[in-house]
């Protein structure tokens, strides 16, 4: 359990009185209160997931009125929240350019199989816009495409794993900590 998670778990009872009927302003004042002990936003988001998980299942009688005020919490982060890989996890601009490429032989490759269902151009294509999500995030939700693709039957796994291999040829050492 790490300090975010402590952390929730500590103050859930806290911030519903255990068990004392509350109002809007007391449970919002409470949670932004609390919300100040952190910096990063990440860790303010995984604290309100925790937060509005507990919710759920500990105080049903709270929960409409905890489940709001979370909620907008994190509606409010999320407004201004963009995820940023780590240094060693992010794309250099040679690094896309071969995947690109790459992408886009493989759509060529699909084509002259006769693979060249609008469903699968779409799949790949989404790809190219999301390498701002860092080498291993990327691996995994080029992995999470290619395995709905081959439960929907679009594709085989043989190909699928043609697909995956051509890709991450050149990113081992990533595709190894999947």
């Amino acid at each position: 359990m790490n300090i975010v998670e402590k952390e929730a778990n500590n103050f859930i009872e806290d911030l519903y009185n255990n068990g004392e009927v509350n109002s809007l302003g007391k449970l919002k004042s409470q949670l932004t209160s609390k919300l100040f002990d952190f910096n990063r936003d990440r860790d303010k988001l995984d604290f309100l997931k925790i937060l509005r998980q507990e919710t759920n299942t500990q105080f049903p009688e709270e929960r409409d009125l905890g489940l709001f005020v979370i909620d907008q919490e994190i509606d409010g982060i999320n407004k201004y929240y963009s995820f940023e890989p780590k240094p060693d996890d992010v794309f250099s601009t040679e690094e896309e350019s071969k995947l690109h490429s790459k992408l886009n032989e493989i759509i060529d490759q699909l084509n002259k199989q006769g693979l060249g269902q609008e469903i699968i151009f779409e799949e790949i294509e989404s790809l190219k816009n999301h390498f701002n999500l860092g080498k291993k995030t990327w691996f995994q939700l080029l992995k999470g495409k290619l395995i709905d693709l081959t439960i929907k039957e679009v594709l085989n796994k043989t190909i699928v794993a043609a697909i995956y291999d051509n890709l991450s040829d050149v990113y081992k050492e990533c595709v190894k900590l999947l």
